[in-house]
């Protein structure tokens, strides 16, 4: 990333931010509270597990720039390759960023921006900023498909 990254992080950041930290807490209170060797062992599990988390809640925040977006199992994805950003509808509504890598159009969720509400709600808020990051298209509502790995492009 050259220019000014910026980072977008959704309502399932924060929830995972939490559960990262009720993992310390657990772990601090068997480490203390426990007798040995059991208020070791889960001390250390919850320590471990709290760390676990937050490298996941840190894995699911979108960066993006100028030059364009990096994105889950792709990496650094420029603008041009782009194609749309839709929401999902569903009891957790989850933008996608629709990719063409080559004559396939790729799906790639973006599950750190989902949240309940439906496809108008802060999933759609945050889809719109990614869709204006990436010149202004317009954020549709994605059907919903079988899962595949790609589709081909028009």
């Amino acid at each position: 990333m050259d220019g000014q990254a910026r980072i977008i992080s959704g309502p399932m950041v924060a929830v995972t931010g939490l559960v990262a930290v009720g993992w310390v807490v657990l772990g601090v209170l068997s480490f203390v509270g426990l007798p040995r060797p059991g208020g070791l062992l889960l001390g250390v599990a919850g320590l471990l597990g709290g760390l676990l988390t937050t490298w996941l809640a840190l894995g699911m925040r979108v960066r993006y720039d100028e030059a364009g977006i990096v994105l889950p199992r792709l990496g650094q994805v420029a603008w041009e390759q782009v194609q749309g950003v839709q929401v999902q509808p569903g009891l957790v509504s989850v933008p996608y960023v629709v990719v063409r890598q080559g004559r396939v159009l790729t799906d790639v969720p973006l599950d750190g921006l989902g949240w309940f509400g439906g496809p108008d709600g802060v999933a759609r808020t945050l889809a719109d900023t990614i869709a204006e990051a990436a010149g202004g298209a317009d954020v549709g509502v994605r059907e919903h498909r079988a899962r595949a790995r790609g589709r081909r492009a028009a």
